[in-house]
């Protein structure tokens, strides 16, 4: 890797680096943002439950005053027109008294501008229009200010019976502030906190066990319990905000972790390209140096044949043995630049096989005409050994790719093997293959290297150049096998060599 490629690829880290703490940096303040407004929101619902809450009680008291005032054992209501010594006849108005049934003299009056009908002893719907203006008129000037003034001592005393009975109760409260809260998107859970002293701060010392670190508070409200000390005061508590702040931060927190998600692959995509190309780097570099000495063995060949040649007085004998080692030496640095060209040729070709192209193919004559020829050629001894028991000879294939395909699995088998070669060769039936199975007895490959021995020019890391080859061999058998519709699979031995299976369709 270059010094440039590594540059690059720390700005690229530097860079995603940025862009990830930026983005924490910006969800962290997202988050506290969103903590504010759940704050803001709950206590915004809270006052809201309050007041309905309210609203709730004084209809109710002011309904029960209704039918309060309308029973004449306990209240009269009657008229009377304004004295004239203190309004002229245009401006003369209507009043209602409202006294005291078992005390006379205990009583209190009130007009209405818009009201000029005085009451009759029969007319009990106009009594009860006077009840109502006369309740609301209370609910407004007492209730809605938490006060109650005794007009009359039965209805002073009234007015604060109903005020114990129908006080402030969380009970009532809860279900209004949940409806409150849904309509805000909040459905964490919560209790409520009712002290007897309170701040308008949210954030307070509270000698409440309940309320812990981390826990939101909203701003407290009054309950006017005026009879009870301890409950003076109600705030909202909420345990566990996240459901609330995991709906404000969906869409941030979803494009936070795509975005995260592609610089990640990103980058991961940019190393391994580099890690491939130094890879590949390497296996060209050890590709240049195994050919480069392969061609100068036939380069020095000729050049010594050459110069021997040049002496004077050589005898012909001489001179044709030395002739024969350099057209040996010429033939065998052809074959090397063939190998290589041919390689990369039938690759080309091999992507599919044309039908005419395939025969029925004795596999078993093949296989044993070619080791045949390597013993013949082969620098050690060869021994081996072929068996099948599967009742088939024959398989459709090309007769020349399969000689290839024997021949490169039996080359490798002399090469990395020992003083001696020793080939087994088993046949099998394995879900409409024919299976062909090639052992030997060699150094086999080590598990790092089992992986990659299928890659062009790659070869297993070996001291020196003790065993020559291109790494092109595998490769092109695991062309043919694709070509045929089969595959190759090796597998190191249970003490030493390897397995080659090849599968072909049957």
């Amino acid at each position: 890797m270059t010094r440039r490629i590594r540059i690059l690829l720390f700005i690229c880290l530097l860079a995603i680096g940025g862009v990830i703490i930026i983005q924490f940096y910006w969800i962290r303040n997202y988050y506290k943002t969103s903590l504010f407004n759940f704050e803001r929101e709950i206590t915004l619902a809270m006052e809201d439950a309050i007041k309905k809450e309210f609203e709730i009680r004084c209809d109710t008291i002011e309904a029960e005053l209704v039918n309060q005032l309308m029973d004449t054992s306990v209240f009269l209501i009657r008229s009377k027109m304004s004295p004239e010594n203190k309004n002229t006849p245009e401006t003369r108005r209507v009043i209602y008294n409202i006294i005291n049934a078992r005390d006379i003299k205990d009583s209190t009056s009130f007009s209405v501008a818009s009201f000029s009908q005085q009451i009759t002893a029969k007319d009990t719907a106009f009594k009860r229009i006077i009840a109502r203006q006369y309740a609301h008129m209370l609910r407004t000037e007492d209730l809605e200010n938490h006060v109650v003034y005794y007009r009359t001592q039965n209805l002073g005393k009234f007015l604060t019976d109903r005020l114990l009975q129908f006080g402030f109760d969380t009970s009532r409260l809860r279900p209004l502030l949940t409806h409150y809260l849904l309509n805000r998107h909040i459905s964490s859970p919560f209790y409520f906190q009712v002290t007897a002293k309170d701040s308008l701060l949210n954030h307070i010392s509270s000698s409440n066990s309940r309320v812990k670190p981390g826990y939101i508070l909203s701003k407290s409200f009054p309950t006017y319990k005026w009879w009870t000390h301890d409950e003076q005061f109600v705030r909202v508590v909420f345990t566990n905000p996240i459901g609330f702040v995991l709906h404000e931060l969906k869409w941030v927190l979803v494009g936070s972790l795509l975005l995260v998600i592609l610089v990640a692959l990103c980058i991961s995509m940019l190393t391994s390209a580099l890690l491939r190309e130094k890879k590949l780097s390497v296996i060209k570099d050890d590709f240049i140096n195994n050919i480069t000495h392969e061609l100068k063995t036939p380069a020095a060949i000729v050049t010594a044949a050459l110069e021997v040649l040049q002496e004077p007085g050589l005898s012909q004998e001489k001179s044709s043995r030395y002739l024969q080692h350099a057209q040996n030496s010429m033939k065998k640095f052809t074959e090397l630049i063939d190998r290589v060209m041919d390689n990369t040729l039938y690759e080309k070709q091999l992507k599919t096989i044309e039908p005419h192209r395939l025969e029925s193919v004795n596999f078993m004559s093949i296989l044993n005409e070619t080791l045949g020829q390597l013993q013949g050629i082969a620098d050690k001894p060869v021994l081996f050994h072929v068996s099948n028991n599967t009742g088939i000879n024959e398989i459709k294939a090309d007769p020349l790719l399969f000689q290839q395909v024997c021949s490169n699995v039996f080359d490798n088998s002399v090469k990395y093997s020992l003083q001696k070669v020793f080939i087994n060769i088993s046949c099998s039936l394995e879900n409409n293959y024919l299976v062909i199975h090639i052992s030997d007895d060699g150094i086999g490959i080590t598990k790092e290297a089992l992986p990659h021995v299928f890659e062009k020019f790659y070869r297993a890391p070996q001291r020196g150049h003790a065993i020559k080859g291109y790494g092109l061999g595998l490769n092109y058998v695991q062309n043919i096998m694709q070509a045929h519709n089969g595959k190759v699979v090796i597998s190191n031995g249970k003490e030493t060599g390897i397995t080659v299976s090849l599968y072909w369709p049957v």
